[in-house]
């Protein structure tokens, strides 16, 4: 979707409300090409000139509203599949929700519009507007390729037809000129050798009698083998008796239901196999008896090109139905945590709330913040599997400490639950050192155990690993900065919690799944997890699966190869707490450049800890102005995405007279390359917002 321009339409009778949508339209995507209407006529014509990829469609408009411009868009067969988003500002109206998506939109946003679910938004309705396209092209091109197989079919059916109507009469003359007749047959036999169509001839008995060399490539038969033989040696079996009575019908009393008509029969080749073919018949009388001519057509291609009509429908039907339900799923997940957030966020300004309230009320609001955190890192993971930008990153990683790390985490939340956790570790700790993506090792079984935990109500769960030989791997999953070890170590996590049906075993690893589950016993999440961990455990050279049964439990299973590498020596030094590290870092000079107001705050008066004084930026020219004036700064926070000069070119043009100044990245995009980027640039190390307060304490123990 980044490597070419998108073309987004947003239409509103407010001229605030669009600057606004096309400042953060043009923030997420700035190559973006942003077209605006202040109503739906003018926007209307804007969509037939432009065909936009995306529209962003105000309800409520004077004259013509939001419903009756998706009505007229959707109606119109060159515009139709362009997806439509509904902005409104009435919140829980369900009346208009509903009626936005019978007047078919793909989507409703409620005003203020959040930036990430926009550009969320935005991204999906990119990719369904490709899809449609694609679909839509491929349809017309089989369309297209039907009727000229039609067409051709027809015009030589007329024509073989009119040469038919020759014979007859050339037969019925040839009492007057033998030699004429000859003459006619000769030219008639040339015409329908050089035919592609097959061009048979039997008698009344059924017996062949001309065969072209259209015949012969479709049936496999010479002239030679077939001539004299009976017609039924080119019919399946269960045809046989039904043309034989056929031939008695129109010989008695002249009555056939496919004379002079085209019909869709089944032939049988030389080779034994049986294939679709057209069929036109007709029949003529001679002195000798009748004769019939049929002039057949092999339709295998076009019968493949129809199958494959009906699976593009049925596949287009599905991505319409996963579509829809995935977007109504992310719309719940994003807003269910967004309720509690703003919700206890308006009960904290309450006069009378006692400390405990408020207390509450705040690890409330954290928690939810933690999971729309985590939706949209599943959603920007599953983006960057499917476009190909994610990378395997190889290091030295302890699986020991991996394992621990996660049954600490987790066991505080098994407790409260009654579930008794436990963990293995197969091998000691001095060979547990291996070389892989720490990052996404930690990934897959994050996910793994939080399914557990979601899908277990009591027994008990267990997370561990063993060595094991490892299988011959297929070209596909090799990795290709890795080795290929002959063991590997087989991951495991193992629950007793409700099972998994066996006719959903292998699904449960496809995207989406989750939102196409009818499961009473589903529950919270966006059903990305088990792909984005099937994902990453191809990328690093292995393999995913489980072994489940209902009612008892389930058991994940994945590999690693097992690649050893030497544990350093631990350096003799005493570790000391967050809280001790603050008060023993020096007061700090701090330069935050931040264009966001709000990150502006929070971050100084996190950093407000650590400072004897604090500068503030809202521009990279900014930046590098403060730096040059103040050269004796010890740290600077660089926010990377800013209007003007980014942070990655005032990074650049600081280093080209501060090499010592700690300058630390932080960015709400956090995608693939960022990191390395920042590091390419100059900076020392990376923060992905939201920040996190341990976290920056962290980074100012490890540079202070």
């Amino acid at each position: 979707m980044e490597n070419r321009k998108i073309k987004i339409l947003a239409i509103d009778d407010i001229p605030d409300n669009l600057i606004s949508l096309k400042a953060q339209i043009k923030d997420a995507f700035p190559e973006a090409v942003v077209f605006t209407a202040l109503d739906g006529t003018k926007g209307i014509e804007i969509s037939a000139a432009e065909d936009p990829d995306v529209i962003l469609l105000d309800i409520l408009m004077p004259g013509m509203d939001g419903f009756e411009v998706c009505r007229r868009l959707k109606t119109d067969h060159k515009l139709y599949d362009i997806p439509i988003v509904f902005l409104t500002a009435i919140k829980g109206d369900k009346e208009s929700r509903i009626r936005a998506l019978e007047c078919g939109a793909e989507a409703l946003l409620a005003k203020p519009i959040d930036e990430t679910e926009l550009i969320a938004q935005i991204r999906a309705m990119v990719k369904i507007k490709t899809a449609n396209i694609v679909k839509r092209n491929e349809k017309e091109r089989l369309t297209q390729l039907v009727d000229e197989k039609v067409h051709e079919l027809k015009i030589t059916h007329t024509a073989t037809l009119n040469l038919l109507e020759d014979l007859k009469n050339e037969n019925e003359l040839r009492k007057l000129s033998e030699a004429k007749l000859q003459a006619r047959e000769e030219h008639f036999r040339a015409i329908t050798q050089t035919a592609n169509d097959a061009i048979i001839t039997i008698n009344n008995d059924g017996i062949v009698t001309g065969w072209n060399k259209g015949a012969e490539k479709i049936f496999g038969y010479s002239e030679e083998e077939i001539t004299g033989k009976d017609l039924t040696l080119i019919m399946p079996q269960h045809y046989r008796e039904q043309h034989n009575d056929g031939i008695k019908r129109v010989v008695n009393n002249g009555d056939h239901h496919v004379i002079g008509k085209t019909a869709e029969l089944v032939g049988l080749h030389k080779n034994s196999t049986e294939f679709p073919l057209e069929l036109s018949l007709s029949t003529w009388e001679t002195a000798s008896g009748k004769y019939f001519a049929g002039i057949i057509r092999d339709i295998s291609e076009r019968k493949m090109a129809e199958k494959e009509l009906v699976e593009a429908k049925d596949h287009a039907e599905q991505s319409d139905r996963l579509k829809s339900a995935f977007l109504a799923n992310m719309s719940h997940e994003i807003r269910t945590p967004m309720n509690g957030i703003l919700g206890f966020a308006e009960l904290l300004k309450e006069p009378d709330l006692t400390g405990e309230q408020q207390q509450d009320y705040i690890r409330i609001i954290e928690r939810s913040g933690e999971r729309m955190l985590n939706i949209i890192n599943d959603i920007v993971d599953i983006s960057k599997i499917e476009s190909q930008q994610m990378k395997v990153s190889v290091s030295a990683t302890n699986v020991n400490e991996k394992i621990e790390y996660l049954h600490t985490f987790f066991k505080p939340e098994t407790d409260k639950k009654g579930i008794e956790f436990r963990f293995k570790n197969g091998l000691p700790e001095r060979k547990a050192n291996i070389l892989t993506d720490r990052e996404k090792i930690y990934a897959i079984l994050t996910n793994l155990v939080k399914n557990a935990i979601k899908f277990c109500d009591k027994g008990t769960i267990e997370i561990g690993y063993d060595l094991v030989e490892t299988p011959t791997l297929a070209e596909t999953q090799r990795v290709a900065s890795l080795p290929d070890p002959e063991t590997s170590l087989q991951f495991y996590v193992r629950d007793t919690g409700i099972g998994i049906p066996k006719d959903r075993q292998e699904a449960i690893f496809d995207r989406f799944i989750q939102v196409d589950l009818i499961d009473k016993m589903a529950r919270q999440g966006a059903g990305l997890g088990l792909s984005i961990s099937k994902a990453y455990v191809e990328m690093l050279g292995g393999k995913i699966w489980v072994e489940s049964e209902e009612g008892v439990g389930s058991t994940f299973y994945f590999t690693l190869p097992y690649i050893a590498v030497p544990i350093e020596e631990p350096l003799d030094i005493s570790f000391i707490s967050v809280k001790e590290a603050i008060t023993l870092i020096r007061k700090l000079k701090i330069l935050i450049v931040e264009d966001d107001e709000i990150s502006e705050k929070l971050l100084e008066r996190e950093v407000r800890r650590f400072s004897k004084r604090v500068f503030k930026a809202k521009t990279g020219f900014e930046a590098v102005d403060v730096c040059q004036n103040n050269p004796d700064i010890d740290l600077v926070l660089m926010d990377i995405k800013m209007p003007g000069m980014d942070g990655y070119e005032a990074t650049r043009q600081i280093r080209q007279f501060n090499k010592e100044v700690v300058i630390i990245a932080q960015t709400a995009f956090a995608l693939t390359g960022d990191r390395e980027m920042a590091m390419k640039v100059g900076c020392n190390d990376y923060i992905p917002k939201p920040i996190r307060r341990d976290k920056l304490a962290e980074v100012m123990k490890k540079y202070f």
